[in-house]
């Protein structure tokens, strides 16, 4: 009776987390559209110049090439074991793929799995390691928010470009927290939260004990910081995809940190609830990065509707056929 009880909870969680993100996509996609002129934004995007895009989608491969090669690194350093790179590839770029296609981040319970069967890696050392992996992205991007933001808002209001910035000073700051002192905060959450026994809370406690035992296993703050460095430069690389877009439909090149803004925007509007893929989320938060620095509602809705088809496709592509071949091979092992 318990385990269904706990199926029933969980299933109703699942339920309420795909309502949640269908509501909030459609309403992100409603508050872009009513200030969208579609067919103005059609012939922005009809004449689009080919050599900006190949430029993107040639950044976009090599960044998630060397996403994979960076996650492979903290598996060295988590498992302490010696893992070949090129199997571990192909799958980690897939579980993007399941993710851009299917609700509640499918793809991430994907990867865990899979490395979990490939090479016999306990569970909740993928999960830490994605973890830490997760929270180096978020410090990176943030702190290119924080620059950017200073950089290109000069016309906005006061208040609200400090607003910006006070959310991005504490969540650059909660970071730091988690990838230099996971221990104690470990400490702190068990001394606070540790009699509590509610399953969010249990989560979070079990989460923040993964990420503690995966940060202290990949070793001195040096490579920490390290790796801080790679995943600034890997946001780098993978901007070029919106600064492509932008140069493609006749965007200036003495403005390319309007459509970097953006890109940043754009990548922390995906922590926000919303459709597989994030397809609404995604276009809100970089229209109104583009519309803080003084860029027009349908220029800026071709840039982003541009540069998400950009970051979308390949990865969800792939993951399909990654499935598809998965699933033929068993198949044809079967016969």
């Amino acid at each position: 009776m318990r385990d269904q009880s706990g199926w029933s909870s969980a299933s109703f969680a699942n339920i309420l987390r795909v309502t949640l993100g269908l509501v909030a996509g459609v309403t992100f996609i409603y508050l872009v559209m009513r200030n969208v002129h579609i067919a103005e934004v059609g012939t922005l995007l009809a004449d689009a110049a080919i050599a900006p895009l190949v430029i993107a989608i040639l950044a976009y491969v090599a960044d998630f090439l060397l996403r994979a090669a960076r996650f492979w690194a903290m598996l060295l350093a988590t498992t302490g074991r010696r893992i070949p790179l090129r199997p571990t590839i192909g799958p980690f770029i897939a579980s993007f793929g399941v993710s851009d296609v299917l609700p509640l981040r499918v793809g991430d319970g994907f990867r865990v799995l899979w490395f979990n069967r490939q090479f016999g890696i306990p569970a909740g050392t993928v999960i830490g390691t994605m973890i830490v992996e997760r929270i180096l992205d978020l410090v990176t991007i943030v702190i290119l928010g924080g620059i950017s933001l200073a950089f290109v808002v000069s016309s906005a209001p006061p208040a609200l470009v400090w607003n910006f910035q006070l959310v991005l000073g504490i969540a650059i700051a909660g970071g730091l927290v988690l990838l230099f002192a996971p221990a104690l905060l470990c400490r702190v959450m068990d001394r606070l939260f540790g009699h509590i026994k509610l399953a969010p809370v249990v989560m979070v406690i079990s989460a923040l004990h993964a990420t503690s035992e995966a940060v202290i296993k990949i070793g001195s703050w040096h490579r920490v910081v390290w790796l801080t460095a790679l995943s600034l430069a890997l946001w780098l690389l993978e901007s070029v995809v919106l600064i492509g877009a932008w140069v493609s439909l006749g965007g200036s090149l003495d403005e390319l940190l309007k459509p970097f803004l953006a890109f940043v925007f754009s990548t922390l509007g995906t922590l926000v609830p919303s459709l597989p893929g994030h397809f609404g989320s995604f276009e809100f938060f970089g229209i109104q990065a583009f519309a803080l620095s003084g860029v027009d509602t349908t220029t800026a809705a071709a840039v982003i509707l541009l540069a998400h088809i950009i970051l979308w496709a390949p990865t969800a592509l792939f993951g399909i056929l990654w499935l598809l071949a998965g699933a033929a091979s068993k198949v044809h092992h079967t016969a």
